[in-house]
């Protein structure tokens, strides 16, 4: 069986899949069924390697060292840590904004309250208020 410009092609464009999934693609491509030697054979001929080599899932880098735990290459993993401490940070200002707004906005309204009543308070009762006592210098608070 002769080997065609597109076979050919097929070898370059997919050599760093393998021997075999290079001959079960132009298998599936061409209809046309070679050996994987043969396979080996053409490439030899037409210089491209058939090693296998990894392949990053997102950016689709050939050849790269794919990290381990993420199966990312290096760029696409330093990517997503910035991504994930990003969210984080995002995370923990609104946590905080959060938490600062509503516990000042609880206080602000829990000392007005007691404000407002101890102020009826005294006028109720003709007591003096705070400011008086402390000019007095009787103010225990």
């Amino acid at each position: 069986m002769r080997w065609t410009t597109a076979q050919m092609d097929t070898i370059r464009e997919l050599g760093h899949l393998g021997a075999d999934a290079v001959r079960d693609e132009i298998e599936r491509r061409y209809g046309v069924s070679h050996t994987t030697h043969a396979v080996e054979m053409m490439a030899s001929r037409i210089h491209t390697p058939l090693k296998v080599q990894q392949v990053c899932p997102d950016c689709g880098v050939v050849g790269l060292r794919v990290n381990r735990q993420t199966g990312l290459c290096p760029r696409c993993t330093e990517r997503l840590h910035l991504e994930e401490a990003t969210a984080f940070n995002d995370l923990l200002i609104e946590e905080r904004l959060e938490a600062e707004g509503t516990m000042t906005d609880e206080m602000r309204r829990g000392y007005d309250a007691m404000r407002q009543r101890n102020s009826r308070l005294c006028r109720k009762h003709g007591l003096k208020t705070l400011s008086e006592r402390r000019r007095e210098g009787k103010a225990t608070v």
